[in-house]
């Protein structure tokens, strides 16, 4: 599947695992990035993965992994752990 594909409701719902009723009601409400052309819902594939990219490192989930990983940068930056944190704040402000 090319990153540039236009997908179609059904084939983001294959594509995230989804019911299709559910991309739907996400695609109506703006939770998913898509567009409406005439009657029928369509999809960028690529802008997907970036949603799903961002999503990921939005979650506490993927901060805590940036956390975690920013202290192991410490040693090598001479950050103190608050100075970090604060820059992590900053990031996702």
């Amino acid at each position: 599947m090319k990153s540039e594909e236009i997908m179609t409701l059904e084939e983001v719902a294959r594509y995230l695992k989804l019911k299709p009723q559910t991309v739907y009601k996400w695609a109506q409400e703006g939770q998913i990035p898509g567009t409406k052309l005439g009657k029928e819902w369509r999809f960028r594939k690529s802008i997907l993965d970036e949603w799903i990219d961002s999503s990921i490192a939005l979650s506490k989930g993927g901060f805590d992994l940036m956390f975690q990983s920013s202290l192991l940068a410490n040693k090598h930056t001479g950050l103190s752990s608050n100075e970090i944190e604060d820059l992590l704040k900053e990031a996702m402000d």
